[in-house]
C-alpha cells in the first residue's frame, strides 16, 4: 500500500499518499461533537505552514458549527439531529496552488506538476435557491465548468463528482435528466466516477457538489475506467456515472470507486428489506472492483458509508467483525439513498504504488 495510515489523535486518522513531486494527506475525523470546530483539535493538523488545505467535507447536525478555515471551500452536509457524522480533509504538500472564486466565495484551487494539471472543487451550490431543482442542477454544473475554464481545463477533465441532493427521492429523475443534458451539450463521453446521495445543506439549496479534475500533459499520467465485474454500468438504467476510475502517475495509482449499493447485474435492487444482506452484497461488489484493479480493502484511504436508517449504522461494525475487515478510514452518516429500497451505500478511494 502506498498510503501510510496513522492515528494521530482520538478518532483522527491520516493517510499520506506520495505522488511524483508532491504529497496528498487524507484526514478522517469521526464523531463530530457540537463543540468541535476548526478552533479545536482539528486545527492542530490544518495550520502547518507550506501546506494547502484543498478540501473540507463535513457531515454534522445543526448543533455542530460549520467548519470553515480561512478561504477553504467547506462542503457542509446537514444531518438529522443526533446522527453520527465526521469530517474529511484533504491537505497537499509540495504544490503551488491558485484559488478559484465564485463571486465572493472560494470554491477550489488548481495546481500542476510536470505531468498534469489538477483541480479540486468543493461547496459548489446555486446562488438562486428559488429556481427549480433542475435549474439549480444546471447552475451547479455550469459553475464547475466555468471554474475549470478559469483553471485552464474543461469538464472533460473531471474524474470524480459528488452530488448531495436535498430530498433526492423527490427529484432524482429530474437531476439525472439535467446532468445527462449537460453532458450531451458539452460532449462529455468520458463519464466521471460519482456519488449521488440525499442530504440537506446549510444553504437550503437543492444540491451541493464537489469535483476533482485531472488533465494529463503526457503519458506519465493516465486515466482509465475500471469496470465492476458484478454490476452493469449505471448508464444502463439512466444514471450517468462510471462505477470506478483510476488515475495513475509516476508514483501512485488512485482508484475512485463511485457510490455503490446492493444492485444486481441487471440493475435491480438485491435483498430488499435486509440491511445486513445489502451491506454484504455491496461490499462483495466493491471488493470485486478493487480486485479488478489489483487492489484490496486494505488500500482504502478514504470512505463514506451512507445508511438510510440510523438504527442500521451499528451493522457496519458487525459486518467488519464477522468478515474480518480491518478498521477503515470511514465516516458513517444517515442519508437518503437514491432508491427507496436501498438501505446502504458506500464510496471509497484506494491507493497502490504505480
Amino acid at each position: 500500500m502506498q498510503s501510510t495510515p496513522d492515528l494521530v489523535a482520538p478518532n483522527l486518522t491520516v493517510h499520506k499518499i506520495k505522488h511524483s513531486t508532491w504529497i496528498d494527506y487524507y484526514y478522517t475525523f469521526l464523531g463530530i461533537a457540537p463543540d468541535i470546530s476548526c478552533t479545536g483539535p482539528l486545527e492542530t493538523y490544518l495550520d502547518e505552514e507550506n501546506h494547502l488545505i484543498a478540501d473540507v467535507h463535513q457531515f454534522a447536525d445543526a448543533n455542530a458549527g460549520a467548519l470553515t478555515h480561512n478561504e477553504i471551500p467547506a462542503t457542509a452536509l446537514l444531518l438529522k439531529d443526533g446522527s453520527p457524522g465526521g469530517v474529511q480533509v484533504r491537505r497537499l504538500s509540495g504544490v503551488n496552488a491558485t484559488p478559484l472564486m465564485y463571486g465572493e466565495r472560494t470554491i477550489g484551487s488548481y495546481f500542476e506538476d510536470a505531468d498534469a494539471r489538477y483541480c479540486i472543487l468543493g461547496d459548489i451550490r446555486p446562488e438562486n435557491t428559488d429556481a427549480s431543482r433542475g435549474e439549480q442542477t444546471m447552475e451547479v454544473l455550469d459553475t464547475i465548468q466555468d471554474a475549470l475554464v478559469d483553471a485552464g481545463m474543461e469538464f472533460h477533465d473531471v474524474v470524480r463528482t459528488w452530488f448531495y441532493n436535498d430530498r433526492i427521492l423527490d427529484w432524482y429523475g429530474e437531476f439525472n435528466t439535467a446532468r445527462s443534458t449537460f453532458f450531451k451539450r458539452h460532449g462529455i463521453t468520458a463519464i466521471p466516477a460519482s456519488t449521488g446521495i440525499g442530504v440537506a445543506n446549510r444553504a437550503g439549496a437543492a444540491l451541493v457538489a464537489k469535483a476533482i479534475a485531472v488533465a494529463p500533459k503526457n503519458g506519465s499520467v493516465t486515466i482509465r475506467r475500471v469496470e465492476s465485474p458484478l454490476q452493469c454500468e449505471a448508464s444502463a438504467y439512466g444514471s450517468a456515472f462510471s462505477r470506478a476510475l483510476e488515475v495513475a502517475d509516476r508514483a501512485s495509482r488512485v482508484l475512485y470507486i463511485s457510490g455503490t449499493a446492493s444492485i444486481e447485474p441487471g440493475g435491480e435492487t438485491a435483498y430488499v428489506g435486509d440491511a445486513m444482506k445489502q451491506i454484504e452484497k455491496t461490499m462483495e461488489v466493491v471488493e470485486a472492483i478493487l480486485e479488478n484493479d489489483r487492489m484490496s480493502l486494505t488500500d482504502t484511504v478514504r470512505a463514506i458509508g451512507y445508511f438510510r436508517h440510523r438504527e442500521h449504522i451499528p451493522l457496519w461494525d458487525e459486518y467488519c467483525r464477522v468478515h474480518g475487515v480491518a478498521p477503515l478510514p470511514i465516516v458513517l452518516a444517515e442519508c437518503e439513498v437514491c432508491r427507496k429500497d436501498l438501505l446502504f451505500e458506500i464510496e471509497l478511494d484506494a491507493v497502490r504504488p504505480a
